[in-house]
C-alpha cells in the first residue's frame, strides 16, 4: 500500500486508491472523490468490493488506513499510555492529533493527485468524506479541529468538502451512554479472551431481525441472535480478502481503551463538529448524514436515535439522516453498487 507522511516526525497513514476514473482527461474532468475512514478491527480492504463499483461507476475511492493498522505508523508507548491512564485533556489532545494527521493526509493527497474541486453547482467533483463504524469518530475529529488547523489546510478542506456521511457510527463514536440491554461478543468476559473477538467478527457482520424500528425503543432491538434470512457478511469473504481486511490485534488492545476511556473527548468532538455553528461556517455547504441499516447489528441504533434527538434539540437541520431498507453493518461489501447509490445521494 502507499502512503502519506503527515507530519514532522515521519508518521505515515497508508491506503488504497482506485486512481483516476476512466474518461476524466487529464485527471482534471469532475469526477466526485470518496475519502472512506474504517473501524474497528476491519481496516480499508473491506472496502475494497465498493471500490470496485466506485471505479466502474467514474468515482474515484481513497480508503485510508488508520494508525495502528497496516502500512500506517503504529501508536507509541506514549499514545497508549494516554488511552489507559491518561487524563482526558490528555486523550482530546490525542484525538485532535489523529484528526490533524488525517486532514494533513488528505491535503497532501489533494496536492499529490489534483483531483477536481467541487463544481459550481455542487453535483459533481470535490469529496465526499465517508466515517464507518468506529472510524466516524475520526471524521468528526477532522471538522470539530478545523479552527485548530493552519490556514491553508482550513481553506483547502473548505474547497474541496461536500459532505460527511457516517455510516452506522456505534454510541461509542459519539460519545452517547451506552443502552443497558447492550451486548458485544468484545465486552463478554464469559467468553475465553481468545475468542471474543473471533466471535465478534460473526456478530457484527451478521443481520439481525429487529422489532418496530418506528418505536424507537431499545427494548424491540434484537442484541444477540443473529437472523437466518442472509448469511453474515464475512462468509463472503475469501480467505485472501479476510487476511487483508482483518486485523485483530487493534481491536484488542488499542481500540478498545479508546472507546472505553476517551468517552468525554469524542462527547466533545462529536457536538463540536455537528452543532458549533462556528465550526459549521468554516465549512459553507457542507451536509452531514448519518445513514443506518434497519437489519443491522443493535450498536449503532440507539446512536442514531439519539442523534436525532441532539439534532432536535438544536433546532433541527445540522444533521440529516437516512434509512437503508434490508442493510446490515457491512453492506458495502454484500451490496456495493446499490451503497454507492446511497452514498452518493448525500453528496
Amino acid at each position: 500500500m502507499p502512503s502519506i507522511v503527515v507530519d514532522d516526525k515521519g508518521t505515515q497513514l497508508a491506503y488504497l486508491d482506485t486512481g483516476v476514473p476512466k474518461g476524466a482527461q487529464g485527471g482534471q474532468a469532475d469526477y466526485t472523490t470518496i475519502f472512506a475512514i474504517h473501524g474497528m478491527v476491519f481496516c480499508a480492504p473491506i472496502f475494497e468490493r465498493i471500490m470496485k463499483s466506485s471505479a466502474a461507476a467514474g468515482v474515484r475511492f481513497v480508503a485510508v488506513n488508520r494508525r495502528d493498522y497496516p502500512g500506517s505508523t503504529p501508536l507509541t508507548e506514549e499514545d497508549l499510555r494516554v488511552l489507559q491512564s491518561g487524563t482526558d485533556d490528555e486523550r482530546a489532545t490525542f484525538l485532535s492529533t489523529q484528526a490533524t494527521q488525517l486532514a494533513t493526509f488528505i491535503v497532501r493527497y489533494i496536492e499529490q493527485n489534483r483531483i477536481p474541486v467541487i463544481s459550481s453547482d455542487r453535483k459533481t467533483g470535490g469529496i465526499l468524506l465517508l466515517g464507518w463504524s468506529l472510524g466516524c469518530t475520526f471524521g468528526l475529529s477532522i471538522l470539530s479541529n478545523a479552527d485548530a488547523y493552519p490556514e491553508a489546510v482550513r481553506t483547502k478542506l473548505a474547497l474541496y468538502l461536500r459532505s460527511y456521511v457516517m455510516f452506522e457510527p456505534p454510541t461509542v463514536a459519539i460519545g452517547s451512554p451506552r443502552p443497558s440491554q447492550i451486548w458485544s461478543p468484545v465486552i463478554d468476559t464469559t467468553l475465553p479472551e481468545e475468542q471474543r473477538t473471533p466471535a465478534f467478527v460473526v456478530w457484527i457482520t451478521s443481520y439481525f431481525k429487529h422489532g418496530d424500528l418506528s418505536t424507537r425503543n431499545t427494548d424491540v432491538l434484537e442484541y444477540w441472535i443473529p437472523a437466518r434470512f442472509r448469511v453474515p457478511t464475512i462468509f463472503n469473504l475469501s480467505d485472501d480478502e479476510y487476511a487483508r481486511a482483518v486485523c485483530i490485534p487493534p481491536g484488542e488492545k488499542s481500540e478498545m481503551l479508546f472507546m472505553f476511556f476517551c468517552e468525554p473527548a469524542i462527547q466533545q468532538t462529536y457536538n463540536k463538529a455537528c452543532f458549533d455553528k462556528s465550526i459549521r461556517d468554516l465549512f459553507p455547504g457542507l451536509d452531514i448524514w448519518v445513514l443506518s441499516g434497519d437489519v443491522t447489528s443493535p450498536h449503532g441504533l440507539p446512536a442514531f436515535w439519539s442523534m436525532e434527538d441532539d439534532d432536535a434539540k438544536h433546532g433541527g437541520g445540522f444533521v440529516k439522516f437516512g434509512w437503508v431498507p434490508g442493510a446490515n453493518h457491512f453492506y458495502f461489501w454484500d451490496e456495493p453498487d446499490y451503497m454507492l447509490k446511497k452514498f452518493l445521494e448525500c453528496a
